[in-house]
């Protein structure tokens, strides 16, 4: 299927909103765009574009108004990872965790690494100041 070039009118406030979401979860406007435009579906009874439920919990998951895990539970689905698989299809921005999360994350990890060693890890020193000359 062929692309299309389109135009609209948006509100200045509006598009800052949606380049600054754009540049927090990655991917481009054009993306995010395009995602919505394929969810709307055959118009309803009522003339009003339906959104596929489906669609419509991704995209509140790429928005972080809702978590991986609670979509995974509402599609059905076996765990959070084909959430992620299926944002990816549908071109939609992965959610930005709350870097306090991802620190915690990083230290559990840290930590669990640490249990694995024989040997507590010592802390390492940086050497600085200037390289010594090769003796001759």
């Amino acid at each position: 299927m062929g692309k299309a070039k389109i135009g609209f009118e948006v509100d200045e406030a509006d598009l800052a909103n949606a380049k600054a979401y754009v540049a927090r979860h990655g991917g481009s406007l054009n993306k995010l765009v395009s995602a919505l435009f394929a969810s709307l579906g055959q118009e309803a009874a009522a003339g009003v574009p339906a959104l596929d439920p489906a669609t419509g919990l991704l995209m509140a998951v790429s928005m972080g108004k809702l978590s991986i895990m609670e979509a995974s539970r509402r599609l059905e689905l076996p765990d959070a990872g084909y959430v992620l698989h299926l944002l990816a299809e549908q071109g939609l921005p992965l959610p930005r965790l709350p870097d306090a999360y991802v620190k915690t994350q990083l230290n559990e990890a840290r930590d669990a690494l640490d249990d694995c060693l024989l040997e507590p890890a010592k802390a390492v020193k940086k050497r600085g100041g200037r390289r010594r000359p090769a003796a001759a």
